[in-house]
């Protein structure tokens, strides 16, 4: 009976709007206590209202756990569950001494439920997740190519833009504001032009060999872009688009399965109703 009563108030639509708009509310009261002013103020109950908070994401779980009836342990078996649960008693966290004021920050984590309260979001985050083992392979080719233009890059344009290319570490930090398509213009005329003509206006103490290599610097800068922002990142944005679809195939295929776990459970109380009621007439009719 109270298996049943708590199965269907976790499935209702209500329900679920009450834990949504409690996640919510407890990313307003965060963004309240960063405030000192509204601490001296309303602290008092604001943290009424977060134990509160915490109250209700208590209840959830409960009533979550409660559903599996006699199998209480397979709240568990849901990742995103076992997520929640972690999330809620890391707030239970008594805040005695620093340690433990630090493990209380994780309030903060409690924002990430939306993903948990959202299936769309967790097929985003499924997806990031399942595309981990095919990012590496993009990623080591993605070093490669980094590190074949931060000696290309160190080894023509040194001396001409010290600041930029000076070193190897320079030359990657250059290379990564290239990538984001950040001022890259600006950097690829200093070597154009030469640092004595444009752009080292404010280091002319280190323009101390200027030299013009347009035909160098262009062949230099287009290629890097197109190798590394037109083809490299694209296979990045392939590599989760395809995880994102398996994600979502991933996440049909439980919801049918556990369709037909609650059709077959259904089911099986009917049938276990009727043999009950056949029992029942068939006493009645030997009684008479």
């Amino acid at each position: 009976m109270i298996t049943s009563k708590a199965q269907a108030i976790t499935a209702s639509a209500v329900f679920q709007r009450i834990v949504v708009g409690t996640i919510l509310f407890s990313a307003i009261l965060l963004g309240l206590e960063t405030s000192q002013e509204a601490m001296a103020h309303y602290g008092p109950w604001l943290k009424i209202l977060d134990g509160a908070v915490l109250g209700i994401f208590i209840a959830e779980i409960l009533l979550k756990i409660i559903a599996r009836g006699s199998k209480p342990w397979e709240y568990f078996y849901d990742p995103w569950n076992s997520v929640d649960f972690f999330i809620v008693a890391a707030c239970l966290v008594p805040t005695g001494s620093n340690t433990f004021a630090i493990f209380r920050l994780v309030r903060v984590l409690r924002i990430l439920r939306l993903v948990t309260a959202f299936p769309k979001l967790q097929i985003i985050v499924s997806a990031l997740l399942k595309s981990v083992p095919s990012m590496g392979y993009v990623v080591a080719l993605l070093s490669i190519h980094f590190y074949m233009f931060g000696v290309l890059g160190t080894f023509l344009f040194a001396g001409n833009d010290p600041v930029h290319f000076g070193s190897l570490g320079k030359t990657f930090l250059s290379l990564f504001q290239i990538l984001t398509l950040e001022g890259w213009a600006d950097i690829m005329r200093i070597q154009i032009y030469g640092c004595a003509s444009f752009g080292y206006e404010s280091f002319q103490a280190q323009c101390t060999g200027s030299q013009a290599q347009p035909i160098a610097a262009i062949a230099y800068f287009i290629s890097f872009i197109v190798m590394g922002t037109m083809i490299i990142l694209n296979l990045l944005i392939g590599v989760v688009v395809n995880g994102m679809a398996e994600s979502h195939k991933e996440l049909e295929g439980n919801e049918a399965a556990d369709h037909s776990a609650r059709a077959l459970e259904q089911l099986t109380k009917e049938i276990h109703q009727l043999r009950a009621d056949i029992q029942s007439l068939q006493k009645k009719g030997a009684s008479h």
